[in-house]
């Protein structure tokens, strides 16, 4: 079962480049049962990331563009009129939102108060009132995207309902803007799908990870999160350990460890500049080679993209400088290999960051001396 997981994940980050941490908050937001935002300017692939992945899983998908003009009847169904004359309030949900497994909503701060209160109920509680009787929905996971933050105290109720929150930006390396001009625009030559029962089964298996021994790192965490006066409201943190099961159980293990807590980077912040303090925190104490890790990565990324866009007259000074700049980096890297290895670590991250780095090395050494 988690093979499949696995390979729907190898999938959507080979469509869908520089997408590697959204498209683990998808899968776990489904595994957890929990909903995901993510926030970017147009033309980043939200969408298509989305519908990519919501459409492999054989359940019901809703999908809205969200204005202020959207009324209840586009998203919970029309009022039935036969119902009206027996002076009933009842609406006709057939292929609307209250029938749906998984919901994309799209401009999701665009909608008016009626609009919003209905959601704020079936998102939090998934509760879905029809003529005054409260129905369950099947809802697994809402996505909620948009170009821009919500503005106004009438939304925070409806942003704390999304327990994982993603920032998407353009892509970065132009190889991967390359591959993106020249792709197949997100389409996978192989499609792995999971079924209802199949994803039923898998997150049961979730709710069995065993948190015990992660329960007080949690708890130096909001300490930390306290120094840094970052309110995380007791309801974010008691879910938030859905998200570090689904974490470890797509990671292979029956029980939780510190590394997991690394999906909470995208859970705790509040405002955009706090993602950074956040980040740093939690991978510090989740798991402080892959920090150093993404601090070389940094660095590397600035090394290459200085040394890309230097003029013609400056290009071997700049290549020299990058190169023995990258061959440092490398050799970092190669350290953290042999401490990971020699903690049993995952090396993933590493192997991966040691591949980009080499990569960039020889086209930085090809483009700036000609070699």
């Amino acid at each position: 079962m988690r093979n499949k997981f696995s390979a729907i994940e190898n999938e959507l980050n080979g469509s869908f480049k520089e997408r590697r941490d959204e498209t683990r908050g998808l899968l776990i937001g489904l595994l957890a049962r929990q909903h995901v935002l993510l926030l970017g300017p147009p033309g980043t692939a939200k969408s298509a990331m989305v519908e990519d992945l919501c459409t492999r899983i054989g359940g019901r998908y809703f999908r809205w563009l969200l204005s202020k003009t959207t009324t209840p009847e586009e998203l919970y169904g029309p009022v039935s009129l036969a119902a009206l004359e027996n002076d009933s309030y009842r609406r006709v949900t057939t292929g609307k939102a209250p029938e749906a497994d998984l919901w994309f909503l799209d401009e999701i701060w665009k909608s008016n108060s009626a609009v919003l209160n209905m959601n704020l109920s079936a998102l939090n509680e998934r509760l879905f009132f029809n003529d005054g009787t409260p129905t369950m929905l099947p809802l697994q996971m809402a996505v909620g995207a948009s170009n821009e933050l919500p503005e106004g105290d009438e939304l925070s109720a409806l942003w704390d309902r999304f327990l994982l929150r993603y920032m998407v930006a353009y892509i970065r390396d132009p190889r991967n803007f390359a591959a993106m001009l020249t792709g197949n625009g997100g389409a996978a030559s192989t499609r792995t799908t999971i079924s209802m029962d199949e994803l039923d089964s898998a997150q049961a298996a979730v709710a069995q990870v065993d948190i015990a021994k992660i329960v007080r790192h949690l708890a130096g965490l909001r300490q930390e999160m306290n120094k840094l006066h970052i309110p995380v409201s007791d309801r974010r943190w008691k879910q938030s350990l859905d998200l570090v099961k689904a974490h470890a159980w797509l990671q292979g293990r029956t029980e939780a460890t510190e590394e997991d807590l690394e999906i909470l980077a995208h859970a705790l912040w509040q405002t955009p500049d706090q993602r950074v303090q956040v980040k740093q925190t939690i991978m510090a104490l989740a798991n402080p080679i892959v920090q150093a890790v993404n601090d070389l990565m940094d660095e590397a990324v600035e090394t290459y993209q200085n040394a890309m866009a230097a003029p013609e007259d400056k290009a071997t000074d700049a290549g020299r400088e990058s190169n023995k700049k990258f061959k440092m980096v490398l050799h970092k890297l190669e350290g953290l290999l042999n401490d990971a290895q020699a903690k049993g670590k995952d090396t993933g991250r590493i192997q991966e960051a040691r591949e980009q780095v080499a990569s960039w090395n020889k086209e930085v050494v090809e483009k700036c001396l000609g070699i």
